[in-house]
Parts: C-alpha cells; sequence; structure tokens
C-alpha cells in the first residue's frame, strides 16, 4: 500500500481532491471536538482533557487547513507531490489516535448523555475522515485501522453489555466502510488513467491532425505555403481589416518562359528555378510584412500587409521583379527568366476576397498581354476584361441551352480489371458569339445569374441520353454545384430525368466538391442522404483542395473519393506527395470507399500510382474528354463485339 511515485498523474490527481476534501474534514473535527469539549465541562474530567488538549488540536487543525488552501499543485514537481501525500499519510495514525482515545477516555467521567456524544464523535470523526481520505486509500485504511481498534478496546473495558454491542457493531461498520472505500479508490484510479490515456490519444491525433494541416497547406517543393493556405489568409486578413478599417494588397506573380525550362531541360531544372524563385522572393521581401505562397507550377501569390501607398507597392514588386531578371544557374545550364505581377488593393479594388483575387487576376493578365515583366496595378484599363466577364454573362443568359450546350466524357479506368469502370460528364459550351468558352467560366457565371440549376438539366439529360446506349455496367458521373445542393428540388428534378430516360439511379455518380459541401454542411447532407435514399452514389471531388477534410469526410454518406491532381502532378519528384496520396489511399481502404486518382498524364505518374495500390485513375494517360460520338466508338472497342451489338439494339 505504498504511494508509487512513477503514477504521476494519479497522484497529483489525488492531491488535488485531497486539495479540497482535506480542510473539510478537519472543519467537520474542529466543530465536533469543540462540541465534545463544551459538554464535558460539567463533568469532572480534568481540564487537560476538556480545555488545553482542544485548543492544541484546533491549532493544529487551522494550521492543516491553511497549508491545503495555499497549496497550489500546478507548482509542485512530482517528488513534491508524493512527498505531501506521503505527509499526509504519516500524519493520520497519530492524530486518529489522540483523538480516537481522546474521545473514548471521557467515558468514565461522564453521564449517559455525554458517553453518548463521546460515541458518536468518534463514529462521526473516523466516518467524515476516512470518506475525506478516500481517494489516497493510504489514508483513509489508516484511520480506520488505527481508530477502530482503539475505540472497540475502550469501549469493551468498560465490561457493560451495551459498550460491547457498540464496539461490535462499530467493528462491522469499519469493516463494510474500508470495503467501500477500496472500491472508491480503485474506480477513481481507473478513471484517471483513463483520463490520461484519452489526453494522450487526443495528443496523438492532434499531432497527426497537424501534420496532415501542415501538408495541406505547405508547398512540397519550395516549403512555401500553397493556394490552400493563401486563400484562407486572405480570408482572415480581410475580416480583421474591415474591423480595423485598414488595407492591404495582394499580387499574383508569374515567371515568363518558365515552361520553357521544363520542356529544354527537364523537370529537375524546373524544380531548381522554383526553389531559388522562393529563396529569392524571401531575400527581397525579408525586412518588409510580406508573405509568399506558390499557388500553381510557376505562380507565386504575395500578401502585402503594410497599408502603404501604392507607389510603394509597385517599388516592392518592382523588386521582387528585378531579383527574379537574374540569371537562373542550375546543374542542366543556365537560364534569364522574368516575372509578370498583377496586384489588387482590398478593399479599393473590391470588397470581397473572390473579387479581390480575381481583379488581381485581371491585373496579371493584362500585364501579360501588354507590359510583360512588370508589376500592374488593377485599375479602370481593366475593367474591360470585367466588360467582358458581363458579355459572356449576357451571352450565356440569352444562350440557347439545348443547341449551344453539349457533354463531353472522360473515361475512369479500373486498374484492377483492366477497362473502364464509368465515364465523367464534361459540359462544353460554344457560343455564337463568344466561340468556345471555358467550363470553369461559365459554370461559375451560371451560378452567379441563377440559370445553373437548368443548365445542369439540361447538361444532365444530354449525359444521360448517352449514357442510355453504354453497357450496363459503367456509370456516369455528374458533377453538382454548389448552388444545386442548396437549390429546393434541384437534384429531385435531375433524378426525375433519369426516371424518364429509364436509366437506372444505380448508375449514376454524382460529385460534389469539398468547398460546396462546406458552404451549407447540414442542407448539403440533406440532399446528399437524399440521393444516396435514391439509390445512386456519391463521390468527393478535387478530395485534399478543401477545408477540413478529415474533419467531416466520416460525416458524409459518400461512396468514392477523387483525389486532386495536384497531389499527382509531383508525385514522380517528390516522396511527400506520395506520402500524402499513399495516406488518402490507405484511409479510404479503411473507410470501405473507392478512390479515383484524377490528373494522371504520364507514364512515370501511371507506375508510381499503381505501386501505391491505387484502384481507379482518370487522366490524360488513359484518355482525353471523348464527344458523344467519340465515346460511343472507343466503348464499341473497348468492350468488343458482344457490347458492339448491345449498341446497335440500343440505337435502334
Amino acid at each position: 500500500m505504498r504511494i508509487d511515485a512513477a503514477d504521476t498523474e494519479v497522484n497529483r490527481a489525488r492531491l488535488e481532491v485531497l486539495s479540497r476534501h482535506v480542510p473539510l474534514m478537519y472543519g467537520l473535527l474542529i466543530i465536533n471536538l469543540i462540541v465534545l469539549s463544551v459538554s464535558q465541562l460539567s463533568s469532572p474530567a480534568p481540564s487537560y482533557m476538556t480545555i488545553y488538549l482542544p485548543v492544541v488540536a484546533v491549532i493544529f487543525m487551522v494550521t492543516r487547513i491553511w497549508s491545503f488552501s495555499k497549496l497550489r499543485i500546478d507548482r509542485l514537481s512530482d517528488a513534491q507531490v508524493v512527498r505531501k501525500l506521503r505527509q499526509t499519510v504519516a500524519l493520520v495514525v497519530p492524530v486518529s489516535a489522540i483523538l480516537g482515545v481522546w474521545g473514548m477516555l471521557f467515558l468514565p467521567y461522564g453521564d449517559a448523555g455525554q458517553n453518548a456524544q463521546a460515541i458518536v464523535f468518534n463514529a462521526v470523526s473516523v466516518t467524515a475522515c476516512a470518506f475525506c481520505l478516500a481517494h489516497l486509500r493510504q489514508a483513509s485504511f489508516a484511520t480506520l485501522a488505527t481508530v477502530t481498534p482503539l475505540t472497540c478496546g475502550l469501549l469493551m473495558l468498560e465490561a457493560q453489555l451495551s459498550y460491547w454491542g457498540i464496539a461490535l457493531n462499530f467493528a462491522l461498520v469499519a469493516i463494510l466502510l474500508g470495503i467501500i472505500l477500496n472500491g472508491m479508490e480503485r474506480d477513481f484510479v481507473r478513471m484517471i488513467r483513463q483520463k490520461v490515456d484519452q489526453r494522450a490519444q487526443h495528443q496523438r491525433l492532434q499531432g497527426l491532425y497537424e501534420e496532415n494541416m501542415r501538408l495541406a497547406n505547405t508547398d512540397d517543393l519550395t516549403g512555401l505555403p500553397n493556394r490552400r493556405k493563401y486563400l484562407s489568409d486572405i480570408e482572415d486578413l480581410a475580416n480583421r481589416s474591415r474591423k480595423r478599417s485598414s488595407s492591404f494588397v495582394i499580387a499574383l506573380l508569374d515567371l515568363d518562359g518558365f515552361k520553357a525550362i521544363n520542356d529544354v531541360f527537364g523537370h529537375q531544372a524546373g524544380d531548381a528555378v522554383l526553389v531559388e524563385t522562393s529563396r529569392r522572393l524571401k531575400k527581397v521581401f525579408e525586412h518588409e510584412e510580406v508573405s509568399i505562397a506558390r499557388l500553381s507550377v510557376d505562380e507565386f501569390g504575395l500578401i502585402i500587409r503594410s497599408p502603404v501607398d501604392d507607389e510603394s507597392v509597385m517599388a516592392l514588386a518592382g523588386m521582387a521583379c528585378e531579383a527574379l531578371r537574374e540569371t537562373f544557374r542550375f546543374d542542366e545550364g543556365t537560364a534569364n527568366l522574368s516575372a509578370t505581377i498583377g496586384l489588387a488593393r482590398y478593399p479599393d479594388t473590391a470588397e470581397t476576397c473572390g473579387d479581390l483575387f480575381d481583379r488581381a487576376d485581371y491585373a496579371l493578365y493584362y500585364a501579360k498581354e501588354h507590359q510583360k515583366s512588370e508589376p500592374v496595378f488593377f485599375s479602370h484599363e481593366h475593367e474591360k476584361l470585367v466588360f467582358a466577364h458581363s458579355a459572356m454573362e449576357q451571352a450565356l443568359r440569352h444562350a440557347d441551352l439545348e443547341q449551344e450546350m453539349s457533354v463531353e466524357f472522360q473515361p475512369v479506368l479500373d486498374l484492377e480489371a483492366g477497362h473502364s469502370c464509368g465515364l465523367e460528364a464534361l459540359a462544353r459550351w460554344y457560343s455564337p458569339t463568344l466561340g468556345h468558352v471555358r467550363p470553369d467560366r461559365f459554370i461559375k457565371i451560371a451560378e452567379i445569374t441563377g440559370i445553373i440549376g437548368h443548365l445542369s438539366e439540361v447538361l444532365f439529360r444530354k449525359a444521360v441520353c448517352e449514357a442510355r446506349h453504354w453497357p450496363e455496367h459503367l456509370t456516369l458521373s455528374f458533377n453538382l454545384s454548389a448552388i444545386s445542393l442548396n437549390m429546393p428540388g434541384a437534384v429531385s428534378r435531375l433524378l426525375s430525368i433519369a426516371e424518364q430516360q429509364e436509366f437506372p439511379v444505380s448508375r449514376l455518380v454524382f460529385e460534389i466538391t469539398e468547398s460546396a459541401v462546406l458552404k451549407d454542411f447540414d442542407s448539403a447532407l440533406e440532399v446528399l442522404e437524399e440521393i444516396k435514399a435514391a439509390g445512386a452514389r456519391i463521390a468527393i471531388d478535387d478530395f485534399g483542395t478543401g477545408f477540413s477534410s478529415l474533419a467531416y469526410v466520416h460525416r458524409l454518406p459518400i461512396d468514392a473519393l477523387k483525389v486532386d491532381r495536384s497531389f499527382v502532378r509531383d508525385l514522380p519528384r517528390n516522396e511527400k506527395s506520395a506520402n500524402v496520396l499513399r495516406s488518402i489511399l490507405n484511409l479510404c481502404e479503411n473507410m470501405g470507399l473507392d478512390c479515383i486518382v484524377e490528373g494522371v498524364e504520364t507514364q512515370e505518374q501511371f507506375d508510381l500510382i499503381c505501386d501505391l495500390g491505387a484502384g481507379q485513375i482518370q487522366g490524360y494517360y488513359y484518355s482525353k474528354p471523348l464527344s458523344a460520338g467519340d465515346a460511343h466508338m472507343v466503348l464499341q472497342i473497348e468492350f468488343g463485339m458482344e457490347s458492339s451489338a448491345m449498341f446497335q439494339r440500343e440505337a435502334g
């Protein structure tokens, strides 16, 4: 029953409880002691029993109360904690013996009432002390083992049957109390150790989460913050600036001529240039309130936090351009590059982070067209680009969607089966006035203008009409926009279209992005549950590029994750990318999810992904997006004559 000095957490918990209970215990003993002393003043008991000894005892107990009330456990070392506990145990025996004997010594002097009070004093005192010391078993058992024999022995010496009965009852109660206290202390120790284990597990999980977040927010090649972290920092800074009525500037920096380095010298030289670019930018802004991030292959982002004037910002940007004009030297040779920068100020240029980023992007685009290798602030001249955006919006509003919209299909390869397991529908728009328009541009405009629901129905109907003629084991993947997840009835109408076309809902895979889910998680979850209830499948698209991926993925009724192409791009040259991809594949395996790796474009990437154990891939290495006719022909070739005959029957 020794106190284990190695059990530090339990010992601290014991002392923490004792620091609250011991003052209460001594307070109760003081009250009982005073009451018994006063009641015995009328008896012939000597003064040292009724006055002097109680005074000394009260002084001692007050000192102990003060000692425990001043106790600051967090400031004590483990050794000091153990010493305090052992001191408490050491004092229990003499204190219990003195008080127990003192109470019983009144029996020869008092009348029946006074004797009863003396017996009650011992009974109440030992019970209260034992319970107050319950979390330190050594102390509580010492109390019972000291007071019980002394009390019972003194009662037996009175040679009265009634006292013998009281002694027997006292002993039985003490034994029962010891059993109860032993169980209480055991449960207390178990609870503390469980808390310690839970805390350790939480720390391990927190460490893993922080490491995942670090990997997710850091560019593997340069060690700079990545696009995700950059956009998050802009959002945070905008919120603070809004409250303080201050401003800041963001800048998008693009390396001019970088692609030629990759083409001529190879990716290793390109990586060396990017690392050197990072080093030079850090040196330029070493003493400035400027943060740097790598946003894409050759694009870097800057956040200039100091609320300086535009001329000073232009001077800082000019320093960056000048630093990047110096010759780059690497093992394979040398190269001369330059940098173009687009800048935009918050809140003068835009009031939202999305618009601010777009304005800087417009300025960068304008600079590359008109003032290459120089920094350019977004200005009224760039409104022309905004007007072009408006023109696209008007063209989309008045477009004949049935005629101008089309769907292409990009197959997904099942590596184990060795053939396509489904195709993803991709929107295409050819405008009579604007020509071919990029999907990311017109989809965004469709969401803003509120026609995304109708557009999705048109595209989905076209996709389903084609998919009806595919082999029955092939799935059709269709991307749901963020707006569709929060638009009442949008998904129901798509499911109704599939039913009208007699296309099995079980062959549908609806793809959603992380950011779309997080805009309104509860609404999105309700829509996803509707999809699952109908029998369709759900996939998270661009996994790893949104926020808190691991924190919410287990809460969604999903069937698959589509790993973002950013994890594949640097895979052959970066072990960290392989580790992240391996972690995602393991996550999918543990959760019973399919995992589709997007953006596979080279043989080297394909071989590495196969070695990591991926099940499905998608990308230009396997197939580029195909028109409906080309997809029809490819599937006929891939699945042989049987499928070809089926195609003909379906067409008929």
